[in-house]
């Protein structure tokens, strides 16, 4: 038998709170709560804020770039220096 694999339960959240990882483009914000991790697709990122959640986050920085990756402490808010992240691949939260 196989053991259990762990579900995600990252949950996409109405921005309501604080503590909620927000991440905003020019499209405006999406928020997310709890611990877990999920592929996601957003673009055009400029701030993030973290609320109560640390943050690791795979993201393409400019079209035709390498994929990397970078991690946001709790209560932080981020900036994108120059141009904002072209895509958001994946988000980790915990």
């Amino acid at each position: 038998m196989l053991p259990a694999s762990s579900a995600s339960a990252i949950n996409r959240v109405g921005c309501t709170e604080m503590g909620y990882l927000t991440v905003h483009n020019a499209g405006g914000s999406l928020c997310f709560a709890n611990a877990g991790s999920q592929s996601v697709a957003i673009y055009g990122v400029d701030q993030i804020w973290t609320g109560n959640n640390k943050l690791t986050m795979e993201y393409v920085p400019r079209l035709g770039a390498p994929a990397t990756s970078g991690t946001i402490e709790k209560w932080s808010y981020w900036t994108a220096t120059g141009a904002p992240i072209h895509e958001i691949t994946k988000i980790r939260i915990w």
